[in-house]
């Protein structure tokens, strides 16, 4: 029985190590509710992030987190220069 308690607290406490996923480089974040709280910061965003929680015990909210200095929707392109 103990050993089981052991094996359980050592799961539940690597799921929660694991569970805060508060990537800063996108504004919108999906929080499922399960017996541990997952944060999923990977929308660009509120409609993408609602289309993936619909039917989950889910919401979305914005990132905290967001660095909002940076333009996270335009990268550098490329210049090629031919000589």
């Amino acid at each position: 029985m103990r050993g089981t308690f052991i094996a359980l607290a050592l799961i539940f406490s690597c799921a929660t190590a694991h569970a805060q996923n508060w990537d800063s480089r996108y504004p919108v974040c999906q929080m499922l509710y399960s017996p541990v709280t997952l944060s999923d910061c990977r929308y660009e965003t509120m409609e993408q992030c609602r289309a993936a929680t619909s039917g989950l015990y889910a919401q979305c909210m914005e990132n905290p987190y967001f660095a909002r200095t940076q333009d996270y929707r335009r990268r550098p392109r490329r210049q090629h220069h031919h000589y």
